[in-house]
């Protein structure tokens, strides 16, 4: 009876201590903050990682000071130096002829007949009045200083011969429909030496009109540098290399042209 009696109040403890650890355990779990408790698989969908970016598709083009003064250089020693016929139009006056019962002078027929021999134009030359014809990159900015001489047939004083140098600026401008990055020549300056003071100003204005109409614009990569066709039999197709943008970043001494490109299926 004893035996039983003890048995009985010792399944009594068990079940008494399993009973306090049942409800401490529920307290802690009570408790405990409500982000740190476990999750079901499948309340929140899950987001898929956001897709990178496709690279940029670009190609750096770096041309410098030696290489663009070295293309000059051949210019003038294998092709010859560039013409440019003066822009006449804005100051050229037609010549009176004067009364036929009077003869002109003897000084004005010989400056009418020096004026049929004087072609008015003016000549891009390697150097003049020690400045030579260059590109350069520096500040930001393309200068190139352009050696040039000239002649000019007016009447009554013949043909003046001029000589001298301008500054310039070049803009860079890229054509996206024409695939051709070209340049503009801005003439700032001009210095002129061998003609009188007289006609020093409607020089200037000839020549400076003459520059900026008949130089610009110079094509420095067309459509056959940009772009390029790209055959690959495996795919049964060929991809064309198009540009998209050309952006210029001028170095000291240097010109870098970043081509950002796009590839366009071509039949």
């Amino acid at each position: 009876m004893f035996m039983g009696m003890r048995s009985r109040l010792l399944r009594l403890i068990f079940c008494l201590g399993v009973s306090l650890s049942l409800c401490a355990a529920e307290v802690a779990l009570a408790q405990t903050p409500n982000q740190s408790r476990p999750r079901h698989a499948g309340t929140t969908p899950q987001q898929p990682p956001p897709t990178p970016p496709a690279p940029a598709a670009e190609a750096t083009v770096t041309l410098n000071e030696p290489f663009l003064n070295a293309l000059l250089e051949a210019m003038f020693t294998q092709l010859g130096p560039p013409s440019f016929p003066l822009s006449l139009a804005a100051y050229e006056r037609p010549a009176v002829k004067p009364p036929a019962t009077i003869e002109p002078p003897t000084g004005a027929r010989a400056a009418a007949a020096s004026v049929s021999q004087c072609g008015s134009v003016v000549v891009l030359e390697r150097e003049m009045d020690g400045v030579k014809t260059a590109v350069h990159f520096e500040n930001g900015r393309i200068v190139a200083p352009l050696a040039f001489s000239g002649s000019y047939s007016v009447v009554l004083l013949g043909c003046m011969r001029f000589q001298g140098w301008a500054e310039t600026v070049i803009h860079l401008n890229f054509d996206r429909e024409r695939q051709v990055l070209s340049a503009r020549v801005d003439v700032q300056d001009i210095h002129l030496s061998g003609i009188p003071s007289l006609a020093n100003g409607v020089v200037i204005n000839l020549v400076q009109n003459s520059l900026d109409s008949r130089i610009n614009p110079v094509e420095i990569l067309q459509s056959a540098q940009l772009t390029a066709r790209l055959p690959i039999s495996a795919a049964g197709g060929a991809l064309r290399l198009r540009a998209k943008e050309v952006r210029p970043e001028i170095l000291q001494g240097s010109l870098r042209l970043h081509i950002i490109y796009e590839f366009i299926r071509d039949k």
